[in-house]
This record gives structure tokens, C-alpha cells and sequence, in this order.
């Protein structure tokens, strides 16, 4: 309870910090990956982060996503770099992307190019990656980068592959039959893209907060996803929940089903969340990086959690700016875009 209370003081300084950012940053073209390694905020958190309850296992990077590789490997999407690397024994290895240098380029692996890509997953032997900025899916495999779907312009038209365009996607997550959904953040809508390419509306009409049919229920800039047993969880990050779409409905799971932002553990729709940004399933347990609360909580059996305690000025605890979640070999792994870290807890 002390320690809450801690949180509680200090995170005033830090409220609706990742909200503001992600909004600022979508709206003026600098991105998700606004956290950067040199930005005085992270200078700050880095400074004062002597100590954490969770272990870190990486850092000097910022960690966007993270993905078990299909070789068993973790995979950690640099959004700052603009590159993808891979986790050794000693640090990482660069999977693909020119380091530190933006733009948009198709090819061999070490020398193509991304602009403030945000997730990447498993799929069709290969990852998925979506490129922010650039408006495109992209794919990895082989040693090679290709788009799967995007023009390069922002829009919302539901065509196949290149000729499909989005509005700064961020979340992916692949589901049966060689589908992939995505987070279309900028259109306040989930698309899908078939095995063959093809791109259209899954759920979401307009920018609002509302259940309902797919055709009818409201998102505000969703960003991570995760699919499993044929249900895919959002992160309805600008409305401050988590969602549920089974069954052509879209149904809240977590958070306030009206966009109220807060911290607080209850059940299901009486809990509050501040600008979640990433989610992950596993035996029955929801963990979700509650991202403006600096914290990750968990759903159980309709009730919400915090597991890891949020950020303290004074203490320097971790995570401070939890988004990316992935679980492996019984640890839950966390990217931490605000403290450059990829830290890691038991589950």
C-alpha cells in the first residue's frame, strides 16, 4: 500500500504522459516512436531508475514489440533505430533495417529502411512489421523486407495489397487461415488482410467509445492487439479500455465503457486505465500494458489486477513506460519505450 500511495503522488507528473505524447505525436507526423534514447524525459527516468521489480535484460534501445520468433528466439522491434533485432546471450544482433536511419526502402534485410515502426509478429514463416509512418505492412523473411499492403498514402480504402491504404498503423496480430489484423490508429478502425492480400474493415465506423456490432461499435486510436482462440483483444488506447471482438461484437473487458481515464483495480468496466498500449493472453489471464498508469495490470476471471506496480520519481521503479508484452519460457516480457529498457517479471 506504501508503495502505491508513492506511485500515486509522484505519477501526477507523469499522468496522461503516453496519451499526450502518442496524440502529439500522431498529429504533428513524429510518431509513436516519439520516446526518444536522448529526449530529457528518458534522460530523467534513466537517471532515477536505480531499481526496479522487475529484471532488466536489455537496454539502449527502445522497445516498441517484442515476438517469440517461430526459432524460439525474442524478437525486439527498435522503433527508434527504425530496426529489428534479435536478443543473444550478450545483447542483440541486427535482424533487419539501416540503424538510425529513416525512410522507406524494400530489399535485403541490412539495408532496407522503416519510419517509426511500432509491432511485428509471427506470420506465414516470416514477421509481420508495421511501418507507422510509412503507412505500409511490411514482411520479413529470408533475409529480405517486402510491403505487404499500403500505398505509402493515408487513407482508409479497403483494396489488396499495395493498393490498400491506412492511416499510421501501430498494433498486428496474426489469427487463423494466414490472416493479420491491424490496428488502423489513424482511422480509429481494425482492418484485415487475407492470406492473399486483400485488406478491408474488420470493426470500427467512426472516432468515438462504444460496443456493439463490428459494423457499429466506435474505437479511438487503437494500437496493440492480441489474437487467441478466436478472440482478438484491443487496446483502445485513446478511449482508455480494453476490448474483446468475438463473434462480430466488440465488447468492453476492461476500462470504462464511456473513455474514462483513471487507476484503478476492480472488476471488468468499474476499473479504470490510462492510455493502454499493449496486450497478451495466456491460460486464461489478460495482461495489459496500462500504459499512462505507468504499470501492467491483469485480467482474471473478470477482475483487474496491477501486477507490476507503476513508475516512482523517488524509488525509480520499473516499468515506466510498459507497450510491448510478450510471454516466453515462464517470464512475461516488457518493453519499456519510456526507460529504454526490455525488462522482465515471473508470471
Amino acid at each position: 500500500m506504501v508503495q502505491r500511495e508513492k506511485r500515486r503522488e509522484n505519477k501526477r507528473a507523469w499522468k496522461g504522459l503516453a496519451g499526450a505524447v502518442l496524440a502529439v505525436a500522431l498529429a504533428a507526423g513524429g510518431g509513436p516512436g516519439f520516446f526518444g534514447q536522448g529526449s530529457a524525459v528518458v534522460q530523467a527516468v534513466q537517471a532515477e531508475a536505480a531499481e526496479s521489480t522487475a529484471e532488466s535484460v536489455l537496454s539502449a534501445l527502445t522497445p516498441s514489440a517484442l515476438c517469440k520468433g517461430a526459432d524460439g528466439k525474442l524478437y525486439v522491434l527498435d522503433t527508434e533505430t527504425c530496426t529489428v533485432r534479435v536478443m543473444t546471450g550478450t545483447g542483440t544482433d541486427l535482424a533487419a533495417g539501416v540503424s538510425g536511419e529513416s525512410g522507406f526502402k524494400d530489399g535485403k534485410a541490412a539495408e532496407v529502411k522503416f519510419s517509426s515502426p511500432w509491432d511485428l509478429e509471427v506470420y506465414q514463416k516470416g514477421l509481420a512489421i508495421s511501418d507507422t509512418e510509412n503507412n505500409r505492412i511490411r514482411f520479413l523473411k529470408g533475409g529480405k523486407v517486402k510491403t505487404l499492403a499500403g500505398s505509402g498514402k493515408k487513407g482508409k480504402a479497403d483494396k489488396k495489397g499495395t493498393k490498400a491504404t491506412f492511416s499510421r498503423p501501430t498494433g498486428i496480430a496474426a489469427g487463423k487461415n494466414g490472416v493479420l489484423y491491424i490496428a488502423d490508429t489513424g482511422n480509429h478502425r481494425i482492418r484485415v488482410m487475407d492470406k492473399n492480400g486483400n485488406v478491408k474493415t474488420f470493426a470500427g465506423s467512426s472516432k468515438g467509445c462504444s460496443d456493439g456490432t463490428v459494423k457499429k461499435a466506435k474505437f479511438n486510436e487503437p494500437t496493440g492487439l492480441f489474437y487467441s482462440g478466436g478472440v482478438l483483444y484491443v487496446a483502445d488506447s485513446g478511449n482508455h479500455r480494453v476490448c474483446k471482438i468475438k463473434n462480430g461484437k466488440v465488447t468492453t473487458v476492461a476500462g470504462s465503457k464511456k473513455g474514462v481515464e483513471g487507476d484503478k483495480d476492480a472488476k471488468g468496466t468499474s476499473a479504470r486505465l490510462s492510455n493502454p498500449q499493449g496486450v497478451c493472453y495466456q491460460s486464461g489471464k489478460l495482461y495489459i500494458a496500462d500504459t499512462g498508469n505507468a504499470a501492467v495490470k491483469v485480467l482474471k476471471n473478470g477482475s483487474v489486477t496491477t501486477k507490476l506496480a507503476g513508475y516512482s520519481l523517488q524509488d525509480g521503479i520499473l516499468p515506466a513506460g510498459p507497450r510491448a508484452l510478450c510471454i516466453k519460457n515462464g517470464y512475461l516480457y516488457i518493453g519499456d519505450i519510456l526507460a529504454d529498457q526490455v525488462v522482465r517479471t515471473k508470471l
